[in-house]
């Protein structure tokens, strides 16, 4: 695996404030699967200030990140998070130099 092949993604939950529990237990619940795909280098959530999710990420390959973003862990747990939230999850993905 060459270094510079990695892609660095972050992604912001907005949960209701009332429903940020059930948003975390969501996102704990799809930790272990996601960490099992192949090329999942780093998948972990932060809590924010604001009460955001902030999920660092690190993947080897754009082809890793893509079979991820098409698999049934993140699929599930997009749906368990969809009455949770008050905005889509926001997305940066940014490749190694």
């Amino acid at each position: 695996m060459n270094p510079n092949d990695e892609v660095a993604v972050v992604a912001v939950i907005h949960p209701h404030p009332d429903r940020l529990d059930d948003a975390k237990a969501a996102v704990s619940a799809a930790l272990d699967a996601v960490r099992a795909e192949d090329g999942c280098l780093q998948y972990d959530p932060h809590l924010a200030d604001d009460g955001t999710i902030i999920m660092v990420e690190r993947w080897a390959s754009r082809e890793a990140l893509a079979a991820h973003s098409a698999g049934a862990p993140v699929t599930l747990l997009l749906e368990r998070l969809e009455d949770l939230v008050t905005a889509p999850v926001g997305v940066t993905i940014a490749e190694a130099f």
